[in-house]
């Protein structure tokens, strides 16, 4: 499923991340169903193949909780990244994001003038994410070029021994202070 879309101010982002919550908790009433009226077994396959988990921005599409995980806090990401942007480049609102399989960068300033990418993972380093980011903004041709993501273990904020060739990487809340 496509997910590109146009974020105007911190209202419509914060409406954004209540959506993502309600799935959140959705998904969590189903577990606890679920716990209580299946083996591991049936409990497991479910969490990977249907049945547990919904789409972190339409709580009424059914998703398995695998992809739900992970396209939850690779959303978050976007959303804390968007919120820094806010903060720190309001001239250059509004921003489009780009979720999932959407071409273009994860995030893009609607005037041309900025490209980020985003990921969620354990580290950085974890599969090149870190890398393949960097090399992949590099390739816009925007005058500002972040990174951001969210791995445990990573004060909020700029990441200067990450960076490289203009590339700016910034550490989003933590995995363990969400």
């Amino acid at each position: 499923m496509l997910k590109s879309f146009t974020v105007n101010d911190i209202k419509e982002l914060e409406q954004l991340e209540q959506k993502l919550y309600l799935s959140m908790d959705k998904t969590l009433l189903q577990i606890s169903s679920e716990i209580t009226s299946n083996s591991s077994q049936v409990l497991f396959s479910k969490m990977k193949f249907g049945g547990i988990g919904f789409d972190p921005l339409n709580s009424n599409r059914a998703l398995n909780i695998i992809e739900q995980i992970n396209q939850s806090f690779t959303y978050l990401a976007s959303f804390y990244a968007l919120e820094v942007l806010f903060a720190e480049y309001p001239e250059l609102a509004p921003f489009r994001l780009n979720l999932g399989t959407a071409p273009g960068s994860d995030i893009e300033s609607e005037c041309g003038s900025l490209a980020a990418e985003i990921f969620a993972a354990v580290a950085p380093t974890s599969n090149q994410k870190l890398k393949k980011d960097i090399n992949k903004v590099l390739e816009t041709n925007t005058k500002l070029k972040f990174v951001f993501f969210i791995c445990p273990n990573f004060e909020l904020g700029r990441q200067p021994q990450l960076e490289r060739d203009d590339v700016i990487v910034w550490a989003l809340k933590g995995a363990n202070t969400l």
